[in-house]
């Protein structure tokens, strides 16, 4: 039996031994904080993509289950635009590029060029003008509900400006970078203007934060 002394001493001791192991607990479970980024805006919780059905460059359905199993870079384009994309494409190129230099890398990100121009962008269009960026990225196009199904949920903002024939004109459209991850969610945007080391930076802290949270 305890001596009163020591009795005194010791259910002090039972009583904080539960607040320091639940002390420990809510440190060890604790949520990392969202990483620091360049250029990146991280969404605060990742968005749902409804489905969608569009045609690859090579003629295949493009839906949404293309965009589950790895990270996706997605720009939205034409492919008759005169500056914006074929400079946004050739970044992304170097941004591919850098990141094949990286052992951390793992598996490279897919990169998809969805197209907001359906009545000119045909697969086969599509198929000589991508690989001129990098051999590894996709064209996408399809019917124009199709488009806007995904480009609504994305805040993807596009419209044709007439010219002076039914096929001259350009093409206004935003020039956000989507982030999509390996779940087939949105889940980060890159805005301009883009920098490659930005976006490679971005890209490698945005995916140890989602193996640190799921």
């Amino acid at each position: 039996m305890l001596k009163p002394e020591k009795t005194r001493f010791f259910l002090p001791l039972l009583a904080i031994i539960p607040a320091l192991l639940g002390a420990l607990l809510l440190t060890g479970c604790s949520a990392p904080e969202p990483p620091e980024l360049r250029q990146a805006t991280l969404l605060p919780v990742a968005k749902a993509v409804a489905d969608f059905r569009l045609t690859d460059q090579a003629g295949r359905p493009f839906t949404l289950d293309n965009l589950k199993g790895r990270w996706t870079l997605a720009f939205f384009g034409y492919t008759h635009c005169p500056d914006v994309c074929p400079t946004s494409m050739a970044m992304l190129g170097q941004v591919q590029r850098n990141l094949a230099k990286d052992p951390s890398t793992g598996e490279l990100p897919q990169v998809v060029f969805f197209s907001v121009d359906p009545e000119r962008d045909t697969p086969e269009l599509l198929a000589s003008f991508v690989p001129y960026f990098h051999d590894s990225f996709i064209g996408v196009t399809g019917a124009a509900d199709e488009i806007l199904k995904l480009t609504r949920q994305l805040g993807i903002i596009y419209g044709k400006v007439e010219g002076s024939g039914s096929d001259d004109y350009l093409v206004d459209h935003s020039a956000a970078i989507i982030l999509f991850d390996p779940e087939g969610r949105f889940r980060a945007l890159f805005n301009i203007p883009h920098k490659p080391e930005y976006i490679v930076a971005d890209l490698q802290a945005i995916k140890q934060y989602y193996e640190a949270t799921r």
